[in-house]
């Protein structure tokens, strides 16, 4: 069993005059990202209504139809950016699909990605 937790973050320690706090707020980022693949941060600064219309963002998306998503999958990039449908990704050492769909978000670099047209 791990002994891995998402560090607890947040942001005013990294604007902190204390270089300790401050450091100690990006090693624990760090260290989490690469552990854990996953950080948790409080105190935000994003404003809760913009929290509310990305999700309903989200749930009008996954509410369209298959064949609709499936023009946001972007093969190329094997399932790290775009849509992801069902049954795309197996589980490490397994034969069976997962059985989710997913969007996957990050970093865009310029020049690295297809956008599907509309």
């Amino acid at each position: 069993m791990s002994t891995e937790f998402i560090s607890n973050l947040d942001p005013i320690d990294f604007l902190s005059e204390d270089p300790a706090i401050k450091n100690d707020f990006i090693q624990r980022l760090g260290q989490s990202f690469s552990n854990i693949g996953f950080v948790c941060v409080k105190n935000n600064f994003i404003d809760i209504s913009d929290v509310d219309a990305f999700y309903k963002s989200v749930e009008a998306f996954f509410a369209l139809p298959t064949e609709v998503k499936r023009r946001y999958e972007i093969p190329e990039l094997a399932g790290q950016r775009g849509y992801t449908s069902f049954g795309r990704e197996h589980a490490k050492g397994s034969e069976a699909p997962d059985l989710k769909e997913f969007w996957q978000i990050g970093q865009e670099v310029q020049g690295s990605m297809a956008v599907p047209e509309d």
